[in-house]
Order: C-alpha cells, then sequence, then structure tokens
C-alpha cells in the first residue's frame, strides 16, 4: 500500500513539470485531474510526501525512494510557480496596477495553499439563486461586502465545462471570493448547457445576463455603467466572444444594453474550425459537432461556426483586456491563444494583454496554489485599474 502511495506521488508530481497532453494520454479522460490538475497544487503533496518518508525511510526503502524523488520534483515545481509570481508582479508594475511589493507572500498564502480549496472570504453577503431569465438554467449566486453601501463596479463571471457541464460555484472560487472581498459586485452566472441545448443558446445566456444585471443592479448595490467579465475554459471563450460581438450583432440577441468594459479570458477556445491547425483532434471536432454546436460546418454552413468563433470578431472595438494561458495546457494548445493574440494585437485600440503562464495547466485556476493566487491578484489589480479609468473618464473621483 505504502509503496503504491509513494510511486502515484512521484507521477503526480512529475505530472507538474512534465505536462501530460490530453492527446498523447489516449485514454480515460477522468486521469486528467490527478495527474494534471493535482500537479499543480504542490504544498499538499510536498506535506504528505515528506510525512511518507519520515514514516518509511528506516524499513521501507522502496517507499522512502521514489517519495523523496517526489519530494524534490514537488519543491521545483513549486519554485516554477513562484517564478510565476515575479512573473505577474512584472506585468503589474508595467501597467501600473501594484506596487513592487506584489512578490512577497505572507502567512495567509501559505495557509490558502495549505487548504487549496477553500475560497470562502468572511464579510461577504451571498444571494444565491437569482433568476436573470424565465428558464431554469438562467439563474446567478451575487456576492458583495454585507457592509460596504457605495455603489459598486461588477464583475460577472461564467463557468466552464466544455459548454456540456458545471455550474456556479464550481470554478474561478478564489478571484469570485477575492473580488467581492475587494467591495466589488460579483454575479457568478449559470447558462443553457449541450448538448440540450446548443450555439447559440450559451452567449444568448450571458448576453441576457449582462442586459438583466446592468437594468437591476441598483437593487444589490452595483453600478450598472461598468461591468466586467471573466470566466475559464467554455467561460474563457464566451467572455472572449461576448465582449467582441458587435452592438449589432448582440442586438439580434438580446434588445437592450450588453456593452461591457474589460474582459479576462482564461484558458477559452478561440477558434472553432482550428484553421491554423492546432488541435488537430478529430474526437474535439466530433465532440463539438454533436454537443455544442447544432450540427457540422457541413449541415449548418460555416457562418455560423465563425459566428461562434472569437477570432472571427477581432477589431478595435473590443473592450481593454487581460488574457491568460497555461503553456502546458493540455486540453486547449496555447498555441490557439497565440494565434488569436495575434490577430487582435494588430487591430485593438484598447489596451490589450496577454499573459502565458509558464507551466500552467488547463483550470489551474480551480483552487488556490503560488501560481493561481498570483495571476488572480493580477487580474483583480487590471480591472481595479479599468474602473479607475472609467472614473475618471466620467469625472468621478476613485476610491
Amino acid at each position: 500500500m505504502m509503496v503504491s502511495i509513494a510511486f502515484f506521488l512521484l507521477v503526480v508530481s512529475l505530472s507538474g513539470l512534465l505536462p501530460l497532453r490530453y492527446r498523447q494520454l489516449r485514454m480515460w479522460s477522468a486521469l486528467y485531474w490527478p495527474l494534471s490538475i493535482a500537479g499543480q497544487l504542490f504544498v499538499v503533496p510536498i506535506i504528505v510526501v515528506t510525512m511518507v518518508i519520515v514514516l518509511a525511510w528506516r524499513n521501507e526503502i522502496w517507499v522512502a525512494g521514489p517519495a523523496f524523488a517526489a519530494l524534490l520534483i514537488s519543491m521545483s515545481s513549486l519554485f516554477m510557480q513562484c517564478n510565476v509570481r515575479s512573473l505577474a508582479a512584472d506585468m503589474a508594475l508595467q501597467l501600473g496596477v501594484v506596487g513592487p511589493g506584489a512578490r512577497a507572500f505572507s502567512l495567509k498564502d501559505i495557509w490558502r495553499w495549505l487548504l487549496v480549496l477553500r475560497c470562502e472570504r468572511r464579510g461577504l453577503k451571498i444571494t444565491r439563486d437569482v433568476a436573470y431569465g424565465e428558464l431554469s438554467a438562467q439563474r446567478m449566486d451575487i456576492y458583495a461586502l454585507a457592509d460596504h453601501c457605495e455603489p459598486k463596479p461588477i464583475l460577472i463571471h461564467i463557468h466552464g465545462g466544455a459548454w456540456v457541464t458545471g455550474k456556479k460555484g464550481q470554478m474561478g472560487r478564489p478571484l469570485v471570493h477575492d473580488m467581492a472581498q475587494r467591495g466589488w459586485l460579483v454575479c457568478d452566472i449559470e447558462y443553457r448547457l449541450g448538448p440540450e441545448h446548443r450555439y447559440p443558446a450559451m452567449i444568448v445566456d450571458v448576453l441576457s445576463a449582462i442586459h438583466w444585471i446592468k437594468a437591476n443592479a441598483g437593487q444589490y448595490g452595483g453600478r450598472g455603467d461598468f461591468v466586467v467579465l471573466t470566466g475559464g475554459s467554455a467561460g474563457g471563450h464566451l467572455t472572449a466572444l461576448a465582449g467582441l460581438m458587435s452592438a449589432a450583432q448582440r442586438r439580434e440577441y438580446v434588445d437592450g444594453d450588453t456593452s461591457v468594459q474589460a474582459v479576462a479570458p482564461f484558458y477559452g477556445r478561440y477558434d472553432f474550425l482550428d484553421r491554423f491547425d492546432i488541435i488537430k483532434d478529430p474526437k474535439i471536432v466530433e465532440f463539438t459537432e454533436n454537443k455544442v454546436m447544432p450540427g457540422a460546418v457541413a449541415q449548418v454552413g460555416e457562418a455560423l461556426w465563425r459566428q461562434a468563433s472569437p477570432i472571427d470578431h477581432v477589431g478595435p472595438h473590443m473592450p481593454p483586456c487581460l488574457m491568460v494561458h497555461g503553456s502546458s495546457d493540455c486540453l486547449i494548445d496555447y498555441k490557439e491563444a497565440v494565434a488569436f493574440v495575434s490577430a487582435q494585437a494588430a487591430l485593438a485600440t484598447n489596451d490589450f494583454k496577454f499573459l502565458l503562464v509558464p507551466g500552467a495547466q488547463h483550470a489551474f485556476d480551480l483552487g488556490h496554489c503560488p501560481q493561481s493566487d498570483a495571476v488572480n491578484h493580477l487580474v483583480e489589480a487590471y480591472f481595479e485599474k479599468c474602473y479607475r479609468d472609467h472614473c475618471e473618464s466620467v469625472g468621478e473621483s476613485y476610491l
């Protein structure tokens, strides 16, 4: 038993330095979670491995050996994650959003890394299952400081799950709770999912949520004139798409104000047609045809697939944007994000930034770890900068 645990810890730790590619595994996809996500959360494995070494060192060398190797690998990977903190701090300094102390960490940070998935914050009021439409899937949770009376800027979070699964309260939880604690009104939304509901149902719901929130924000202490979007994976795709669609395109789905003032898409898909041969996986094409889109390109036409692809909407109208993608993403290759950046950067008139996170996997921000906290702090500071710029543009003081 102890030998099995030691070798499992070794494989998990190794996956952090040599991240597994989904297409290379050719195995049951559930292996992605222990071998990829677990490889990003090294504080807990380091403690477990150390305990295994202490218990087995004298009598079970076959346990202590691989456990010691896992410890060295985990320490190396943790060091790599700490380098991400420096990278995020450097970008923050370039943007002028934080001071040089951003590289430091406190005992509170270490405590969060130990608890990993515990993201709750004190002093928050959470209003559950607020309806933004008549359908059962059109619900959101609203987070806000209980004792904060000033009108709050609004963050809408869009969960991931490959457009067919997932719900509010599952993904991006550290960012959701931290932004609410910083005085923002945070709306964590749900939307219709495939295969029961196909595109464009997802983006229609996102736009409907934006419109409802802008119209009703005052009831919850928010200001509807400043709304930003974020989300990961499918949520990253929908974030970018909602930010890029022209006003005329959005009005085809929702008659009302659905504009947003900034976006931060995490590890999203940007080209459903894979025109740069980056994904190159027939299983993903088949999944998209049978679960997400109403049919194959030959059935429904290329125009609809282009409409669902953010890369087909690039232009100077995109609001300020901070894109995030992990260099070791095994589900959506970072090169797809790079292709989108190349297309948008040349046309951007508003602030447009891209952070490629070294060694980060898909969904690396599910819980607390050095790299996810560093990236989230950067995104938080970026949105604060966008809000400060907005206040100055309308002649308001920024508090």
